[in-house]
């Protein structure tokens, strides 16, 4: 088979046919990337200058991984990542805890010694109205400042290219500007006060999608979309629920971006945790990717995932455990595991590899370049 560029090689798994080598995602998002100072050691690992390290994402404390690093490692996608308050907060500090608040009033803290920023207050908590607070343009331009350029550079260059969404899944904004536990009653006592609150984020998310088409749409293949309805256990609300209350909601989302983005697009939903019992559901709401595949998750098994949805559902990540592997096993074992989560899920395309997640600062970069050697002596198909 003839070299592949790295947008055909990325498009033939998401049609289920086997391309020459697995598709890589290294960085492209806010959900395959890895945390600043493990970015630093493998940098200084690979002899690469990273340059000035500019976060895409304070919260998580995510770099933007450099053009030398990703060619080096032929990655073959490229993300683009608007210009939403988690990149480039306005940062306070109260005595050693530093603080920010985002566009949607929620307020971030990042104590001292802390690695990442948690959430502090939620502005709807209290039982304030939807339109108590302000809400973003989904359509400004500071979101999109530079994106337009750089998407078309990218596709010039042959890459495939992920936008991230204008903000979490609408199931997690619930949370965040009610309040967990607030929300999550309202869905059971109130769920049309929960509806309308889901609503309201299902809108800013389609007029961004408007907007995104609008401006650099032809060069988009993906739209990093996301909600984590699930723990490691089980799901977060009863099968039901979600079939009553989020479904529909999820599907207008997907139903947009295929009508906005046109051919050779392919929907992208992050959910992470323990989700078998809803996978179908993802399938009949247009769901084309499945990322993190999160392996180690309550009947997230991958051979039976590849087995069940191995035609209906591409495969983006689950080729090396954050949780538990990449950070604490020997560079040896995390081969082993590498090249036996590549096997299960590698079968007839509809896969891309990337880790579990992103890459957290407790990974020794032992293990980063070992996860690396392993995927890179099996990465060719035969």
């Amino acid at each position: 088979m003839s070299p592949m560029s790295h947008r055909e090689r990325v498009l033939a798994a998401m049609r289920h046919e086997q391309p020459d080598r697995i598709p890589f995602d290294f960085g492209s998002t806010l959900v395959t990337g890895i945390t600043r100072n493990a970015y630093l050691r493998l940098a200084q690992a690979l002899n690469i200058d990273p340059g000035n390290v500019e976060l895409c994402d304070t919260i998580q404390q995510l770099p933007y991984v450099c053009d030398n690093i990703l060619e080096m490692l032929d990655v073959d996608t490229r993300g683009l990542i608007p210009g939403f308050g988690r990149k480039r907060p306005d940062l306070h500090k109260n005595g050693e805890t530093e603080w920010f608040v985002d566009e949607w009033s929620v307020r971030w803290e990042r104590p001292a010694g802390a690695l990442y920023f948690s959430i502090a207050q939620s502005p709807l908590a209290q039982g304030a109205a939807i339109d108590d607070i302000p809400w973003p343009d989904p359509a400004s331009d500071a979101l999109f400042d530079g994106l337009a350029e750089k998407a078309r550079q990218y596709y010039d260059t042959g890459y495939a290219i992920i936008l991230e969404s204008l903000c979490a899944g609408i199931f997690e904004m619930c949370c965040r500007v009610q309040g967990t536990e607030q929300f999550m009653m309202d869905l059971v006592m109130d769920p049309d006060n929960a509806c309308e609150l889901m609503d309201r984020f299902v809108e800013l998310k389609i007029a961004y999608y408007e907007e995104a088409a609008r401006r650099f749409g032809k060069y988009v293949k993906f739209i990093r979309e996301v909600d984590d309805i699930a723990g490691q256990n089980a799901l977060l609300v009863s099968p039901q629920m979600y079939r009553e209350l989020i479904k529909p909601r999820h599907k207008l989302l997907f139903d947009a971006q295929k009508r906005l983005f046109g051919d050779d697009f392919f929907s992208f939903f992050h959910s992470d945790g323990a989700i078998f019992e809803i996978l179908r559901d993802f399938v009949e709401i247009g769901v084309d990717v499945l990322n993190p595949v999160q392996t180690t998750a309550a009947g997230m098994d991958a051979v039976r995932l590849k087995a069940e949805y191995g035609k209906d559902l591409c495969f983006w990540g689950g080729g090396a455990d954050t949780q538990h592997v990449l950070p604490h096993g020997a560079p040896k074992e995390v081969k082993k595991h590498v090249k036996r989560a590549v096997e299960e899920l590698r079968g007839g395309g509809g896969y891309v590899f990337g880790a579990v997640h992103n890459i957290q600062d407790d990974v020794p970069v032992e293990n980063i370049l070992a996860m690396l050697e392993a995927f890179n002596e099996v990465r060719d198909y035969h």
